[in-house]
């Protein structure tokens, strides 16, 4: 199969864990035994950065499509679980799904299960406001924790110079009580 016929599918990183697991179920609601369903991972699915480029093979999918556990732990499948690249460093949010050719998997028919169940699901939370998806997805960027990040020191330097310039810090330092002399007042009114 020519590699422009491969299925691709783009995913935004935040969404990445419930693609996996969506695809996880579909391949149980299509009736693949566990065997093959891992057979489907390990050589029927890959992951790229659409920015870095670097790659997640279908074992590491797999296990983001699992609840968290040792046996699956590194850096990599923590980082994509917090909705980053693998790639420490890369500010991508998008990642490139690729479905290779795999006996006993219809990608056509598992990808349009998953698309189902994605409009219904997004159909049943239509009750929500829509303004709180965007909030969550703000939260979790990591450019938003950058600029915590740097908000935060910045805050710190200014305390420090404050401090170190004899000023005032609230529930820090205490005030100074200034007392005027009687003699300083006599060059007052005269």
């Amino acid at each position: 199969m020519i590699a422009d016929q491969l299925p691709v599918r783009q995913a935004r990183l935040e969404m990445l864990e419930a693609f996996c697991q969506a695809l996880d179920r579909a391949f149980t609601r299509a009736g693949l035994a566990p065997e093959k369903s891992d057979e489907a991972w390990r050589v029927g699915v890959a992951a790229e950065c659409v920015r870095c480029g670097i790659r997640i093979y279908g074992e590491e999918l797999h296990a983001l499509s699992r609840p968290p556990a040792e046996e699956y732990a590194n850096a990599k499948i923590g980082r994509l679980r917090l909705g980053d690249c693998a790639r420490s460093g890369c500010d991508s949010y998008y990642y490139r799904l690729t479905f290779y050719p795999c006996p006993e998997v219809n990608w056509a028919e598992i990808l349009a299960a998953i698309e189902r169940d994605t409009e219904e699901s997004a159909g049943q939370k239509a009750g929500e406001p829509a303004h709180n998806n965007g909030w969550r997805l703000l939260l979790h960027s990591s450019a938003t924790r950058r600029v915590g990040v740097a908000l935060a020191v910045v805050v710190i330097l200014l305390v420090v110079r404050q401090w170190y310039i004899g000023g005032r810090i609230p529930l820090l330092r205490e005030p100074h009580k200034f007392q005027v002399s009687p003699e300083s007042t006599q060059f007052a009114t005269h």
